[in-house]
């Protein structure tokens, strides 16, 4: 879920031509969804989303100018009517700056000159190279057949059911069996694998349900990577014009969806006497307590994000950063926010950047040696498939191939990681720095005394023997 277009955007906004010979109009597509509903913001933004599904924040005074907008009335009849709404004069001139300067560049409003490329979020730890596996229509149609499950009964049955179940597994049967069959037939971690992934994708269909639940439609559901690993997501942007229940509905749906599978795996426990079956149950219990953690993009993040009425928490770690050092008002994004939204991301903001800088620091400092132990394993889950391949035991390849991948897959990811916190450096230090050599100069003296030592370091430990 992702809301704005990225800073800098009112620089090009005078390249944007509107039609003198027209009135304006709206983008073709473009949806007007009224206020923010239970924002974290002391005044509410109104919502736009545009044909492509970006969703945008407009200010109060923006918003009432674009529901003026129809194609027919002129600049002068869009300021009458918006000095009504304002409560305060506004002339044609101002009205005519706003659709020019600051709606057009948005994808708003109609104009001759579109460009390249509509401006949109890219939201900081965002997933990336997505591939669609279900359509917005037939997410959409998912959720439309899903949708009972969303009524109070069922959703009592549910956790009463789960309750029962957990309190049989995990105090009175155990998962000593499970384990045991694990270790004895590694192959059996294939059916263990495969239903987790049903499990994820069974998860994807609760937030698409969650979202057509409420009234909004739900987008396309698909995989691409999150960090390192391979991911589900459902694209439930349109939630944005839900109530804070009906965002918080759609965000735990994925959750509930979780309790839903495992009752349907305690059934075919009880049909089967499969042990496998229970290992699965307990897994997806770790998944769910994975994704309530809130400092990356799970579930718990956005949870945390609707109960503040606050989209997108990492965007405001550097405006609460500055407006902690500030001695002033602060950055307007922290201090435009009502007193609790403030109080909750602040108290956020506090935990996720020890913790994320712990985890970035830890990773550039042993990224050889962490890539040398991965690469090993590379090495050898590629012999082992290899020697089951010549053996025909073709399941424990398969096994032997999914370790190759995901070590493969995490060489990538924490390479990944390391170039974009480097790329992000970069073009921080040429931004600051731009036209003025003695910022130059200083930036390329940092960047020196940055990598001599960690290079230094990486050397001193050894880390790049024994490839």
């Amino acid at each position: 879920m992702t809301v704005g277009g990225p800073p800098g955007r009112d620089r090009v906004a005078l390249s944007i031509a509107l039609n003198p010979a027209s009135p304006p109009r709206l983008a073709d597509g473009l949806e007007l969804l009224g206020e923010f509903k239970n924002s974290g913001y002391a005044q509410p933004p109104g919502l736009v989303k545009r044909a492509d599904g970006q969703m945008i924040q407009l200010s109060r005074l923006l918003y009432l100018v674009a529901c003026r907008i129809d194609g027919s009335r002129e600049a002068d009849a869009i300021a009458d009517l918006v000095s009504v709404d304002l409560g305060r004069s506004m002339t044609a001139d101002q009205v005519g700056y706003v659709i020019s300067g600051k709606l057009a560049p948005l994808g708003i409003v109609a104009c001759q000159e579109v460009p390249a490329a509509l401006p949109t979020a890219s939201p900081f730890l965002s997933l990336r190279a997505r591939a669609t596996l279900l359509p917005g229509r037939a997410a959409d149609a998912v959720g439309a057949l899903l949708r009972p499950l969303f009524h109070w009964p069922v959703i009592g049955a549910v956790i009463a059911g789960i309750a029962a179940v957990d309190y049989w597994l995990f105090a009175i049967h155990g998962l000593g069996a499970a384990l045991g069959q694990i270790l004895n037939d590694p192959a059996d971690l294939l059916l263990v694998v495969a239903l987790t992934i049903v499990s994820g994708a069974f998860h994807e269909c609760g937030h698409a349900t969650g979202c057509r639940y409420g009234g909004a439609r739900p987008g396309r559901i698909g995989v691409g990577i999150y960090l390192v690993w391979p991911s589900f997501f459902t694209n439930v942007t349109d939630s944005y014009r839900l109530s804070r229940g009906g965002r918080l509905r759609t965000d735990l749906g994925g959750l509930y969806f979780n309790l839903i599978f495992m009752l349907a795996l305690a059934s075919a426990y009880v049909a089967t006497s499969a042990p496998l079956l229970l290992l699965v149950i307990a897994l997806t219990h770790v998944e769910m307590f994975e994704q309530l953690l809130p400092f990356v993009r799970f579930d718990g993040y956005f949870i945390l994000s609707d109960f503040a009425g606050v989209p997108d928490l990492f965007a405001r770690i550097g405006p609460v950063v500055r407006s902690g050092l500030s001695r002033g008002n602060g950055d307007p994004r922290i201090a435009g926010l009502r007193r609790n939204s403030r109080i909750a991301i602040t108290a956020w903001v506090l935990c996720v950047i020890p913790l994320l800088g712990i985890t970035m620091v830890y990773l550039v400092l042993h990224l050889p040696e962490i890539d040398r132990a991965l690469w090993h394993s590379v090495s050898r889950a590629a012999q082992l498939t290899g020697a089951d391949l010549t053996a025909h035991r073709y399941a424990a390849s398969t096994a032997a191939a999914l370790g190759l991948a995901l070590a493969g897959l995490s060489i990538v990811g924490s390479l990944y990681v390391a170039v974009g916190l480097v790329r992000r450096a970069v073009l921080a230090g040429l931004r600051w720095s731009h036209g003025q050599p003695r910022r130059r100069l200083l930036v390329v003296i940092v960047a020196i005394i940055c990598v001599a030592p960690l290079a230094i370091y990486w050397v001193a430990r050894g880390q790049f023997r024994d490839w």
